[in-house]
């Protein structure tokens, strides 16, 4: 009865543990303004694969911070020479039961690969206004075909 006490305990105490420290890395990534986005992880099964996350923009890199994870680095850093948009579309199947209608994925190409991220259509403006603002002789936005 003891030994089930303190596993029941240790259990409560690492998951308080995890969800103080979730919200800490939260909080302090806020403070360099967020914007909420998830990012497809994976591909294996049509419409699946999304992770809820946010965004940090920076002069000329977007990182992209999982939501629910440790890790103070983000899971992507993708830079805004590099970055060119294939596609926009509206979420379809699968899709537009996790995401509300006014939600928009922007398929980006890079030279690491793709990356499809979903975002409100407001984020979703003040991104594509983010590539278009690249300075003098650097990439600029980019869509369609290269």
């Amino acid at each position: 009865m003891v030994k089930a006490l303190l596993v029941a305990a240790a259990l409560v105490a690492s998951v308080a543990v995890f969800l103080v420290l979730t919200y800490v890395r939260r909080s302090l990534l806020s403070r360099m303004g967020t914007v909420a986005m998830a990012a497809r992880l994976s591909r294996r099964m049509e419409g699946r694969g999304w992770a809820p996350g946010f965004a940090v923009y920076r002069q000329d890199t977007l990182r992209w911070y999982r939501m629910f994870s440790l890790a103070l680095g983000p899971r992507y850093t993708l830079s805004r020479t590099d970055l060119h948009v294939a596609d926009k579309r509206d979420p379809a199947g699968a899709e537009a039961q996790i995401f509300p209608p006014e939600v928009e994925i922007i398929r980006c190409k890079h030279s690491g690969g793709e990356v499809e991220l979903a975002m409100t259509k407001s984020a979703a403006n003040g991104f594509l206004s983010w590539l278009e603002a690249a300075p003098p002789g650097a990439a600029f936005y980019r869509t369609g075909s290269e």
